[in-house]
C-alpha cells in the first residue's frame, strides 16, 4: 500500500472534539490508499471500492493473460454476466445433446445420418456480420469513454488549473491569499458536485468535511434541486470573485478576459459530460446488437449440441470434447465484449473500471498548489530589465550584518585583553569561521591596522 487517506478524511474521522483546521490544498493532494499489484495499481476512494489507477503493459506481457486471469479489472472479475451467459449456453447445449440421444436411445446409429449442413450454413451467415457489428459498437463505446475523459472531465480540470495559475500570478500579494484559497475551494467543490450529479447521489456533508463550502453555501447549493446546476454555480462564483478582484487590483483587462474564457470552457466540459451521459446510444441499436450476440451464441450452442450428439453416436469422444470447448470459448468471447461495452458507458460509478475521481482531484490540487507556492520564490523584474531575488538578497544582507557584528565583538574583546602593542593576528586567523565565512575574514585581514586599539 502506498500513500494514505486524504488529510481531511483523517481529520474528520477522529473525535468531534478535535480542533477545526483551516482549509489547505495540501489536505486534498492525497488520492487515497494506493495498492500496487503485479500488473495493476489500484486506488481506494472514500467509498472503499478499488479502482484501477494504471496498469503495466510490460508486466501483463510478462505474466501473460492466463497468469493474470483473475486480477482486478479483467472480464472474469469485473462482472459475472459473461460467465452466467456462458453457463446458459452450456445448459442449452447439454439439453440439445440429451434430446436426440434420448429419442434414438434404442439405436444411436440413426444419428449418424443427421444432416447438419443447413444449420451450419445459418451459423456461417450469422457469423459473417455479427463480429463486424459488435466490433464497431465496441469501438464507438470506447470512443465515447475516451471523450468523457479528455474533452469533458479533462477540459474541466484544465480550466481549473489555468484559472488558478492566472490568479496566482496576477494576484500574488499576501492580501489576496483568501481569494486564492476560495478559488481552489470552489474548484474542488465543482468536481465533487459534478461526480454526484453523474452518479445521481447527493452527499452535501462531504463538502463540509472537505471544508470547501461553508454551511450557508451548502444551503444555497441545496436550493438547486437539479443536480447538474450545482457545479455550474461553483464556476459562476469563481468567475465573479476573480473578475471583481482583478478590477480592484487594476489588472490588465486581457487577464480577466482569459479567466472568463476558461470558466466558459469549464461550462462546456460539464455540458459535454451531461450530453454523453443523458444522451445514450439509440436503444433500438443497442438492443439489436445484444439480440444478434444472443442469437449467434444460441445457434452455435444448438449446432454444438447436435454435433456432440453425432460424435457420441460415432464414439468420437475427442471430437465431442473439442466441440464443447469451442462452444464455451465462442460464447464467452462474444458476451465478454458485450459486457465491456456496458461497463464503460457510464464510468462514474464505483466499479473497478470507472474513473478514479478522487485521484484526479488530488492531481489537480497538486498542480494548483505548485502554482500558488511558486510565487514565493519567484524572482522580481526591475524596471531596467534586471531580474532580482529580494528574498535571497535580504537573507544575504542579514548574514553579512551578523558576521560583521561577530567580528566587531571578537576584536573588541581581544583589544581589551591585550596591551597597546600591535595585536598578534595569529589567534584570529587560526579559526576563520569564528567571524563568518573566509571571504569576510580575508577582507578584514587586508585592511591596514594600527598599533592603537582605537584604530583597530
Amino acid at each position: 500500500a502506498i500513500g494514505a487517506e486524504p488529510r481531511y478524511l483523517q481529520r474528520h474521522s477522529q473525535d468531534s472534539t478535535v480542533a477545526w483546521k483551516a482549509f489547505s490544498l495540501k489536505d486534498h493532494m492525497e488520492p487515497g490508499r494506493v495498492v500496487k499489484g503485479r500488473v495493476t495499481t489500484h486506488v481506494f476512494g472514500r467509498s472503499g471500492h478499488p479502482k484501477i489507477l494504471r496498469y503495466d503493459a510490460r508486466q501483463l506481457c510478462r505474466y501473460t493473460a492466463l497468469g493474470t486471469l483473475f486480477s482486478h479489472g479483467t472480464v472474469f472479475t469485473i462482472d459475472v454476466t459473461a460467465l452466467a451467459n456462458v453457463l446458459h449456453m452450456l445448459a442449452l447445449m447439454l439439453v440439445v445433446v440429451a434430446i436426440p440421444l434420448c429419442v434414438n436411445l434404442h439405436d444411436l446409429s440413426h444419428l449418424q445420418s443427421l444432416d447438419l449442413k443447413p444449420l451450419q450454413e445459418l451459423q456461417s451467415q450469422i457469423n459473417q456480420f455479427v463480429p463486424f457489428v459488435l466490433a464497431y459498437f465496441l469501438a464507438l463505446s470506447l470512443h465515447r469513454w475516451w471523450q468523457l475523459r479528455v474533452t469533458a472531465i479533462g477540459k474541466l480540470f484544465d480550466a481549473f488549473a489555468k484559472v488558478c495559475i492566472l490568479v496566482s500570478c496576477e494576484l500574488s500579494d499576501k492580501k489576496w491569499l483568501n481569494l486564492r484559497d476560495q478559488v481552489a475551494k470552489y474548484g474542488i467543490a465543482s468536481f465533487e458536485l459534478l461526480a454526484q450529479a453523474a452518479r445521481d447521489k447527493e452527499d452535501m456533508q462531504i463538502l463540509l468535511d472537505m471544508d470547501v463550502l461553508s454551511p450557508s453555501e451548502v444551503e444555497a447549493v441545496k436550493k438547486r434541486t437539479y443536480m447538474w446546476q450545482r457545479p455550474m454555480m461553483m464556476w459562476a462564483w469563481i468567475m465573479r470573485i476573480t473578475v471583481k478582484s482583478l478590477d480592484h487590483n487594476q489588472s490588465p483587462s486581457p487577464v480577466a478576459s482569459q479567466i472568463i474564457q476558461h470558466c466558459l470552457k469549464a461550462r462546456e466540459g460539464m455540458s459535454m459530460m451531461n450530453a454523453y451521459l443523458e444522451t445514450q446510444l439509440p436503444f433500438a441499436y443497442v438492443h439489436l446488437i445484444t439480440f444478434l450476440v444472443n442469437l449467434q451464441n444460441s445457434c452455435f450452442a444448438i449446432l454444438s449440441g447436435l454435433t456432440v450428439a453425432v460424435n457420441i453416436s460415432e464414439q468420437n469422444v475427442a471430437a465431442a470434447i473439442q466441440q464443447s470447448i469451442s462452444c464455451l470459448l465462442v460464447a464467452f468471447i462474444y458476451h465478454a465484449l458485450l459486457q465491456i461495452t456496458y461497463m464503460i458507458l457510464d464510468p462514474f460509478g464505483d466499479e473497478v473500471l470507472d474513473f478514479p475521481i478522487e485521484a484526479y482531484i488530488a492531481h489537480a490540487a497538486r498542480m494548483v498548489d505548485a502554482a500558488f507556492e511558486a510565487q514565493q520564490s519567484c524572482p522580481v523584474v526591475a524596471e531596467d530589465g534586471t531580474v532580482k531575488r529580494p528574498r535571497e538578497e535580504n537573507k544575504r544582507k542579514k548574514q553579512e550584518s551578523s558576521w560583521k557584528r561577530k567580528v566587531s565583538t571578537q576584536l573588541a574583546s581581544m583589544s581589551s585583553r591585550q596591551s597597546v602593542a600591535p595585536i598578534n593576528m595569529a589567534p584570529i586567523s587560526s579559526n576563520p569561521m569564528a567571524f563568518g565565512d573566509e571571504e569576510t575574514l580575508s577582507a578584514m585581514m587586508s585592511t591596514p591596522t594600527s598599533s592603537s586599539p582605537t584604530a583597530i
